[in-house]
């Protein structure tokens, strides 16, 4: 019956059932108190005793907190609120109302219990230690030091969400030329005849163009944790499942510097993380994120993967490792990743 207002059964916050009550009033016309706190009443479950000298809203919302339907409904929303996570994919907007809205049905309103229920619904212990440290200092008498709260969770999950990760799968653009590191299922006609890296698409294919961070060979690193710079890693190419591969006196097809293939695993798959510096003076502090330029050194030849415009017989550029890793060549930055 859509003429009717909503009813009260225990499943709701009181308060927020008064408001939608009050406004669904407004809407036909009914501003008199008395007559909605009588609309009120009468909407509200038999099971649910209201007392004859109910005179107020207050007062009928503290009847309903005191009965057993609202000690359900608390128990409810505290377990939904222990089993939220806030996901790396996930909108905070939509995450914080979540988390609002939870906290008032569990009846948490101190700000240090708020605290708490927010540190453990972060992803991780990374995210979660950063968190704390920022909002260390924070004043819990302000009144609007929540919020303050809220914005700091707002600025780390950003930075969260930028940051390249152990799993995380990548595209990674040759920043000269605009083309995206790929390889196939094709081995070389010459040099090693191993499979063949290469630039080919100026926009990422899913299929074709995706790599996944890997550990060095033979070492371990927990998925998820994000990647320090100055840290050695491997890419593993996605839809080969071979890892990007370099090796010491083997020239490539066109400029006859060292050949860069997919290979592995061995340690001629293992790559030094730097941020791109035009000197040996690296800025190598924090973490890999999306909008870093970056150099990738091999660590058993110590040069630098490289693209130009030289081309292969089919088109696509030539991959290569070559010199210090100080050149325009040597760029890389990662346009895309999930």
């Amino acid at each position: 019956m859509e003429n009717l207002p909503p009813r009260y059964d225990g499943t709701i916050q009181p308060e927020v059932w008064v408001q939608d009550l009050r406004f669904f009033c407004a809407l036909r016309g009914v501003y008199d108190q008395s007559t909605i706190l009588n609309i009120a009443i009468l909407r509200i479950d038999p099971d649910i005793p209201i007392p004859k000298d109910t005179n107020s809203f207050d007062l009928l919302i503290s009847v309903l907190k005191d009965h057993v339907t609202h000690s359900v409904f608390r128990a409810d929303s505290l377990e939904k609120l222990n089993k939220l996570k806030c996901e790396r994919n996930r909108e905070m907007s939509e995450f914080i109302a979540k988390f609002t809205f939870l906290c008032r049905g569990a009846n948490i309103t101190g700000w240090e219990e708020k605290k708490r229920y927010l540190l453990r619904n972060l992803p991780d212990d990374i995210v979660r230690n950063i968190f704390r440290s920022r909002i260390e200092n924070l004043n819990s008498s302000d009144k609007n030091s929540f919020d303050k709260v809220i914005e700091t969770f707002k600025d780390v999950m950003l930075e969260h969400r930028r940051q390249i990760r152990y799993g995380s799968k990548i595209a990674l653009k040759h920043v000269a030329t605009g083309r995206f590191l790929s390889s196939k299922d094709i081995r070389y006609d010459t040099g090693s005849k191993q499979h063949i890296v290469f630039c080919g698409n100026w926009q990422p294919d899913r299929q074709t163009d995706f790599w996944i961070v890997i550990p060095p060979h033979k070492q371990n690193r927990k998925a998820g944790n994000p990647v320090a710079f100055d840290s050695l890693i491997g890419l593993k190419h996605q839809q080969t499942s071979r890892n990007l591969h370099s090796h010491n006196g083997i020239e490539s097809p066109k400029t006859k510097q060292q050949e860069v293939t997919c290979a592995g695993p061995d340690t001629n798959d293992i790559w030094l993380l730097q941020r791109h510096s035009i000197n040996s003076d690296y800025n190598n502090s924090g973490h890999w994120e999306i909008s870093d330029t970056i150099s990738l050194r091999h660590d058993n030849t110590k040069k630098s993967l490289s693209s130009h415009d030289f081309l292969l017989n089919d088109g696509n550029q030539e991959v290569t490792c070559h010199a210090d890793g100080h050149e325009e060549n040597h760029k890389w930055i990662v346009e895309v990743f999930e």
